[in-house]
């Protein structure tokens, strides 16, 4: 069973999205579409409110915010996503949409490979007691909430203090996230099948603040100290959001399950690298 998921907004009239689902059905595959896919769609297909926990596979057509939204509720029921780019850049929805059907005959012959990477996880506490949960396949960011006022992050690894950080924020991010956010703060580009951790300083008010990388193994503690805003947020793949305190501590660390992608390409990480950054 194949489910299929798309961003009409990215997707417009599901052009793409029917030519997903017609390759999926000559193919002979039973497929199962999300809810919020307009039901015009007039195909022997079944929409299904489970479709994460029905699905052997999904697609998802969209761009890379969109592979993220799908992978990030695929991670509960460890599917593997494939992605069809209707972004911009597209360093996660690997397949064109002139390779709709190159794709889908792979599939078919099953001629995919599933590359497990690795996710983190973000813990919030306030006085002791854990207020907040929730993972992230690219980035945890901590960012100042106001409009002017720095934020300065105490940052330590292990409970052994590295710095604390005067400026917009402080990225930690995995290495599928280190062609995202982390990538415009100066971060380093990372192997995606690497497994480690990359803390990154966002605009930091400091004449040495550089990113700096640290194990899997490790657990990032970051906590604002009371020189600067008084309040942060916490955002997860620029998609979930919660607001923190004074005296709020995060943890994160590497998640007990890892995410999976679906390739059907050959890909060196290099070229696409090259090539997505040459179409900015």
């Amino acid at each position: 069973v194949i489910g299929v998921v798309a961003n009409k907004q990215k997707d417009n009239e599901y052009v793409h999205t029917i030519m997903v689902l017609e390759k999926l059905i000559e193919k002979g595959f039973e497929t199962v579409i999300s809810q919020d896919i307009d039901n015009s769609i007039n195909l022997p297909v079944r929409f299904s409110d489970s479709l994460y926990e029905e699905s052997d596979f999904v697609i998802c057509i969209g761009g890379d915010g969109t592979f993220l939204k799908v992978a990030r509720q695929a991670y509960v029921f460890q599917k593997p996503v494939l992605g069809i780019n209707k972004g911009t850049v597209g360093f996660l929805a690997e397949v064109e949409v002139n390779d709709i059907d190159e794709a889908i005959d792979k599939l078919s012959r099953q001629e995919y490979r599933i590359e497990p990477r690795m996710v983190l996880k973000a813990k919030v506490f306030r006085n002791g007691e854990k207020v907040y949960e929730d993972i992230a396949i690219n980035d945890v960011v901590v960012s100042r909430a106001a409009l002017s006022r720095i934020v300065n992050l105490k940052v330590s690894l292990d409970d052994k203090y590295v710095d604390t950080f005067p400026g917009d924020g402080i990225i930690v991010s995995t290495p599928t996230g280190s062609t995202g956010y982390t990538l415009s703060a100066g971060g380093p580009i990372i192997q995606p099948d690497m497994r480690l951790m990359i803390i990154s300083p966002i605009c930091p008010h400091s004449l040495y603040s550089r990113s700096f990388i640290a194990s899997e193994k490790r657990t990032v503690k970051i906590n604002m100290d009371h020189k600067g805003e008084l309040s942060a947020m916490l955002t997860l793949d620029g998609q979930e959001g919660f607001k923190l305190k004074l005296g709020d501590e995060v943890y994160v660390e590497t998640a007990e399950k890892d995410v999976l992608f679906a390739s059907v390409t050959n890909y060196n990480f290099y070229d696409l690298l090259r090539a997505k950054l040459r179409t900015r």
